[in-house]
C-alpha cells in the first residue's frame, strides 16, 4: 500500500472511531437524563430530566397507567382520593423541589365528582440546587392513588443525577414539554387560548352563600371548567356550570356552600381558581370577603 493511500486510510479510520465514541457518550447521556421506571400493580412511575440552561433545572415525573385508570390532581374533589405527595429529604444539593401538576380534568360517576388524569400524567418539578454549579443526586419518594373500579395506593422511590446549571439535560421529549405548556398560567402571563377570570366573588353571607365564577374561554370553550382550592384543607366544593357559553365564551360557575363548608374558616382568606379548557388553563387568586 502506497504511503499516500495508508494515511488516507488512517485518517477515515480516525474520523470513524471518533464518530463511534460520540455516538457512544450521546446514547450514554441520554440514559442518564432518565431513571428506570419503578412498576407497580396497574401504574409505573419514573424521573426525567431536560430544559435548557435559561430554564434552570427541571425534572418530570412521569406516571402511567394502564388504559381506563386515573390518579388525582394535588385537589382530588368532593368524592376524594389520595393526590400525590413527595419526599425529596433523601436528595443531595436539593435547596428546593416545585411540583407543577398540569391542567386536570373532572370525572363524575356513583362516587361523586373527582379531579385527576386518565391513563397517566407528566408532573413538571423546578428545582432550585444549594451549589448551582455541582449537579444534584434527586431522590423522590412519592406515594400517589390511583383508581378504576377500585382505589390503589402506590409508593416508588425514583432517583436521578441532574446536570449542574450550563450543563443542562437533553432537552425534554414532547410529552414532558407538553406537561409544561398545559401548566396554568397566571392572569397577567396568559397566552392566547388560556381562559380569561372575569370576575371571582364570594357571598358568605345571607341564607343561600355561594361562590361565583365568571370567565371567558376561547374557541367555543370546548372542556371549558373551574376548580376552587382553599388553603388550610379547608374544603370547598366543585363549582358547577350554571350557564352555557354565551356569545363571548363567557360561562358562569357556581359553588354553593353547604352546611358542609366551614364559612367562618373562608372569610378572609385567599382562595384559587382554575380555569381549564382544551385551549389552554390559567389561575387566579381572590380574598373570600
Amino acid at each position: 500500500m502506497k504511503a499516500q493511500d495508508k494515511h488516507a486510510l488512517n485518517r477515515i479510520l480516525t474520523i470513524i472511531f471518533a464518530l463511534a465514541a460520540a455516538a457512544s457518550s450521546t446514547a450514554g447521556e441520554v440514559a442518564a437524563a432518565a431513571s428506570p421506571w419503578v412498576e407497580a400493580p396497574k401504574a409505573k412511575a419514573l424521573l426525567l430530566a431536560g430544559g435548557d440552561p435559561a430554564q434552570g433545572a427541571v425534572a418530570f415525573v412521569e406516571i402511567a397507567l394502564e388504559p381506563g385508570w386515573k390518579t388525582y390532581w394535588r385537589t382530588p374533589g368532593d368524592a376524594g382520593g389520595l393526590p400525590p405527595s413527595f419526599d425529596w429529604s433523601k436528595s443531595a444539593n436539593l435547596a428546593e423541589a416545585k411540583v407543577a401538576f398540569p391542567a386536570p380534568r373532572r370525572f363524575t360517576d356513583r362516587s361523586g365528582n373527582t379531579i385527576g388524569y386518565k391513563d397517566g400524567v407528566v408532573l413538571p418539578v423546578f428545582l432550585t440546587p444549594q451549589d448551582p454549579d455541582a449537579p444534584i443526586s434527586l431522590v423522590a419518594a412519592i406515594h400517589y392513588g390511583i383508581c378504576k373500579d377500585v382505589c390503589i395506593p402506590v409508593e416508588a422511590e425514583l432517583t436521578l443525577d441532574v446536570p449542574a446549571a450550563g450543563h443542562a439535560a437533553p432537552a425534554a421529549e414532547a410529552e414532558a414539554a407538553r406537561a409544561l405548556d398545559r401548566v396554568p398560567r397566571a392572569q397577567d402571563a396568559l397566552k392566547p387560548g388560556d381562559p380569561i377570570l372575569v370576575r371571582a366573588e364570594a357571598h358568605l353571607d345571607g341564607t343561600a352563600p355561594k361562590i361565583t365564577i365568571e370567565a371567558r374561554f376561547a374557541d367555543g370553550g370546548a372542556g371549558a371548567d373551574a376548580f376552587l382550592e382553599a388553603p388550610d384543607g379547608v374544603f370547598v366544593p366543585l363549582p358547577e356550570r350554571v350557564a352555557d357559553l354565551d356569545g363571548a365564551g363567557t360561562a358562569v360557575f357556581e359553588a354553593p356552600l353547604g352546611a358542609d363548608v366551614d364559612i367562618a374558616g373562608l372569610r378572609g382568606k385567599p382562595l384559587t381558581v382554575t380555569l381549564v379548557s382544551e385551549t389552554g388553563a390559567s389561575f387566579a387568586t381572590f380574598i373570600a370577603e
